[in-house]
């Protein structure tokens, strides 16, 4: 799977996840290359699209791509689409995509995002059960931008630290800062603090994933490219963790995969 398709083939499907803090888009003409694109939420809403009650539109030159023959949308901002486009539940958009990057049949599939957290057991190649927390930031991209932005951090060195963390127990997103200032009063490092804010996400993930009985974790999202909770899932020793080649576009390939999946079913019933 290459990080660039031909787009001057056109790109026949685009899939496109709308999060609460990237837009990421995958466009493929062949199902074997695809293309990537990835562009600030708001950024987007303002420049790339315009939608009215009947219609909406794209700025595909813009884009840089061609109009594709077939669009699929998912995400946080899915619902502005709907009996507009065709939409796809975020579950089934990251399990499609996880199981085309990683091959694997039986996972526990974990996907953190900028608000959102998911945990999906598959087995047999099928969704089993799943939990989401939507409820609280606290455990979130979103959570650890902010983290990182009060303790005065460039984003690399915040997601190197993940040794020697100091206990992060708050899990409010809001009374988390409180609890920083309680650290750098007691005279802590800021590595260590911001090691613990790390740690403290994997941990909160870690109890949603618990509940599934497999040792395989597949970690998606914006936040697997977070390498010290990446490393902070794997000190635990409970999993074998695999991040994928395009763990943030998980969710934008599995709209792309979609359009093949109903592809090789009116294949099926065709021959049947």
């Amino acid at each position: 799977m290459s990080s660039a398709a031909n787009s001057h083939l056109g790109p026949q499907v685009v899939g496109l996840d709308f999060g609460s803090r990237f837009v990421k888009l995958a466009y493929t003409a062949d199902f074997k290359r695809f293309g990537y694109k990835k562009l600030d939420t708001l950024v987007f809403y303002r420049d790339y699209f315009r939608k009215t009650a009947e219609t909406v539109e794209f700025d595909w030159p813009r884009l840089g791509l061609k109009a594709p023959d077939r669009l699929v949308v998912t995400g946080y901002g899915k619902h502005l689409f709907k009996n507009l486009l065709p939409t796809l539940t975020e579950i089934r958009a990251h399990y499609l995509g996880a199981l085309f990057q990683t091959g694997l049949s039986h996972c526990i599939l974990l996907e953190i995002g900028g608000q959102d957290t998911k945990a999906l057991y598959i087995r047999e190649g099928r969704v089993f059960d799943f939990l989401t927390n939507d409820k609280c930031a606290a455990g979130t991209g979103r959570y650890l931008e902010n983290m990182a932005r009060f303790l005065k951090m460039p984003w690399r060195q915040f997601t190197a630290c993940s040794q020697d963390p100091v206990t992060i127990s708050n899990t409010c997103a809001i009374f988390g800062e409180t609890e920083l200032i309680s650290h750098l009063l007691d005279g802590q490092p800021v590595t260590r603090i911001a090691a613990g804010v790390n740690d403290s996400v994997a941990r909160r993930a870690l109890q949603m994933c618990r509940r599934f009985p497999c040792r395989t974790l597949v970690f998606v999202g914006g936040v697997a490219r977070n390498r010290a909770v990446v490393e902070c899932l794997r000190r635990s020793g409970r999993y074998e963790v695999v991040v994928p080649l395009e763990p943030q576009f998980n969710g934008a390939l599995g709209c792309c995969l979609e359009v093949r999946e109903e592809g090789r079913e009116k294949g099926k019933g065709k021959r049947e």
